[in-house]
């Protein structure tokens, strides 16, 4: 395993640690830390696959789960605190289910999809709410809040933008799929 999967695999390890630090830690100090630590690992893995030429199909498959994963839990844990309503959740876990089966489906017959700037968009839109409503939490600050609410929507704006792009230009996935 290269150093880059070893940074992804470092960011699901983090995953139980941080739900259990947002159950824990009423100031959300602990959890904003370990999600800052979770994120810019997300950008880490990336820079090292890319600049070291470390890019695998385990890499390509992992990274986006291990992302998923860590938005997910973190708005899962949000949602008790009243700053993500439980839609959103569905909404972002539908599209990445439905985006992972898809990618399976690629990958059968050996299409590798890659990550486009609107999915990217939409990972760090959902990265920065969750950061801005952890600071809501430390700081208790109405203006923190709403920042984390309208990139909160925003990122929902992106995630079913995204799905809609990766399945239409992407569509070649489909061929002889339902004959």
């Amino acid at each position: 395993m290269n150093l880059a999967n070893k940074i992804t695999m470092f960011r699901i390890f983090l995953l139980p640690i941080f739900v259990l630090s947002c159950y824990c830690d009423q100031s959300g100090i602990s959890s904003l830390l370990i999600f800052l630590l979770g994120s810019f690992s997300d950008f880490l893995d990336g820079y090292v696959a890319r600049k070291y030429n470390m890019i695998t199909d385990f890499g390509k498959f992992i990274d986006p789960i291990a992302d998923k994963i860590l938005v997910l839990s973190a708005f899962i844990m949000l949602i008790d605190r009243g700053f993500v309503e439980p839609w959103v959740v569905i909404v972002v876990l539908f599209r990445e289910l439905l985006i992972s089966g898809f990618r399976m489906l690629a990958a059968k017959k050996n299409i590798s999809i890659a990550a486009d700037i609107f999915g990217k968009l939409k990972t760090t839109t959902q990265f920065f709410s969750v950061i801005f409503f952890f600071l809501t939490i430390i700081l208790i600050n109405r203006n923190m809040y709403i920042i984390g609410k309208v990139l909160l929507y925003v990122s929902v704006a992106l995630t079913i933008l995204s799905m809609i792009n990766y399945l239409y230009k992407n569509r070649e996935v489909f061929n002889g799929t339902m004959q």
